[in-house]
């Protein structure tokens, strides 16, 4: 099977251009971040090279994962498995206008590994970012390494390459930064298999 490596060189060539630095650097730290860079390369493609071969999950798995609850706010909405040949869930918790939504997409399958590919790149990224809209930066939360963005209305977007295999995606709304953290406990994502 042809695995599709054409987001490599983009991704490689990104990660160069962002090692750099105005500051001057050491020879010896040059060195370990090309060490590390050519290492997450690798890593990346040994990855792609094995969700390729991967079935996805069915609309059954699916669904006897997906909460029934969050944060108190039952399941309001949900659609599984909407686009042909890839494994992919989407859901939406809501009361009033406090509401939660809820998108992930297995990686496995030659469409679900080219559809996770960015989630997979932006895993190897430490964000730590500030702007009019906000900011991003990289977290842990219940031992997940997340994206995590806090946007000027109170909304707050989690994005998370969870075992190197589902893009999963959260966006809040009416949620405290206080409660986010148990909101990622209560999605149970070490279910999803």
């Amino acid at each position: 099977m042809k695995i599709n490596n054409s987001y490599i060189i983009p991704f490689v060539s990104f990660l160069l251009v962002s090692c750099g630095s105005k500051e001057s650097k050491k020879p010896d730290q040059d060195a370990t971040n090309t060490v590390e860079l050519v290492r997450t390369a690798k890593d990346v493609q040994e990855n792609q090279s094995s969700l390729a071969n991967e079935t996805p999950l069915t609309k059954e798995e699916f669904a006897s994962w997906l909460p029934e609850t969050l944060l108190g706010m039952p399941l309001t909405s949900s659609t599984i498995n909407l686009l042909p040949d890839i494994g992919s869930c989407s859901a939406t918790y809501s009361v009033n206008n406090r509401r939660i939504r809820v998108m992930v997409i297995d990686g496995a399958g030659e469409k679900g590994n080219n559809a996770v590919s960015s989630y997979r790149m932006s895993s190897t990224i430490e964000y730590d970012e500030k702007g009019t809209w906000g900011s991003t930066k990289t977290t842990t939360i219940s031992d997940i390494k997340v994206k995590e963005s806090s946007l000027k209305n109170g909304k707050f977007n989690l994005s998370m390459f969870h075992e190197n295999r589902f893009a999963v995606d959260v966006e809040t709304y009416e949620v405290g930064h206080e409660e986010l953290e148990q909101l990622v406990k209560e999605l149970n994502l070490e279910q999803l298999k």
